[in-house]
This record gives structure tokens, C-alpha cells and sequence, in this order.
């Protein structure tokens, strides 16, 4: 986990908190080791991409019990970019 002034779950929640949107999801994208921290913040609506073979993505394997969101990890940003357009046909339809 990162030093408290460097804390991207703490920043994750009070940009969630202020803000004047009400966010009904929350993507997350990262890779590295202190992305772990706002992943397990996020809720069962939100979406976490963690980069794949990345110590993000080892962590959720290894602790996806601790991880809510639904998980899409990528290699590109089309994975990225084609899995919002999927999730977007999905709430369409």
C-alpha cells in the first residue's frame, strides 16, 4: 500500500465523496503494486483493468476475495476501449 499522502484509494474515495456526480460505476485502470488498495475499494457495480502479467493483476489473483468489481484485465487499450463499448451493449439491452 502506498504512504497515506500518496494513497490512490483514499483519493479514489473522496473525489468519489466531493464530487457533485453521482457515479452508478467506477472504472479503474491500472498495473502497478499501489493500484491494489482503490481496486478493493470498488464496488460490485464498478470495474477494475488491471494490466495483464502486471503486479495489479497478480494481486487480484491472488486476492480476488477481496475484490468486488468485475475484472476485465488488458494488454492494449482496445481491450480496454472494447470492453466499455461490451459493457455498454450489455446495459441497452
Amino acid at each position: 500500500m502506498s504512504p497515506a499522502n500518496m494513497c490512490k484509494g483514499h483519493i479514489l474515495d473522496e473525489h468519489c465523496r466531493k464530487s457533485s456526480i453521482k457515479y452508478d460505476v467506477v472504472a479503474f485502470v491500472g498495473d502497478g503494486e499501489n493500484d491494489f488498495c482503490p481496486t478493493v475499494r470498488l464496488r460490485e457495480t464498478d470495474i477494475v483493468f488491471p494490466r495483464r502479467g502486471f503486479p495489479l493483476d497478480k494481486h487480484i489473483i491472488e486476492g480476488r476475495d477481496k475484490v468486488a468489481a468485475t475484472v476485465r484485465p488488458w494488454e492494449t487499450g482496445y481491450d480496454i476501449l472494447n470492453a466499455v463499448k461490451e459493457d455498454l451493449m450489455n446495459v441497452k439491452a
